[in-house]
């Protein structure tokens, strides 16, 4: 498994889908994903997470994209700090109406 490059986007507009993060960086380097959180920070703001392959074009669109204004908001680009913490979410087994509770190890 190839180690990918992970960063993240803080006080995004609203109005912003992952495609749109996703256009804005491939411009600067190999984008491998992107996603938008549907919830917000403590102070309110949207936030998101675009993933490289590179460490090159992750440094690159840091020094371009840190502070750059976007449909009215200054965006932070940071590099990623994850921890390889656990997520919980419901899960339908097949040919069972019930929902049970399964762990996934998140590989952001």
């Amino acid at each position: 498994m190839k180690p990918y490059v992970t960063l993240f986007i803080y006080n995004i507009a609203t109005t912003i889908h992952w495609k749109g993060l996703w256009m804005l960086f491939l411009y600067h380097g190999d984008v491998i994903d992107a996603f938008n959180s549907a919830k917000k920070s403590k102070s309110g703001r949207k936030f998101g997470f675009v993933r490289f392959n590179k460490i090159v074009d992750a440094q690159k669109a840091i020094n371009r994209l840190n502070r750059f204004v976007i449909l009215g908001n200054r965006i932070s680009v940071y590099l990623a700090r994850l921890k390889g913490r656990k997520v919980w979410r419901k899960v339908s087994i097949t040919g069972d109406s019930n929902r049970i509770w399964k762990i996934i190890n998140k590989g952001w």
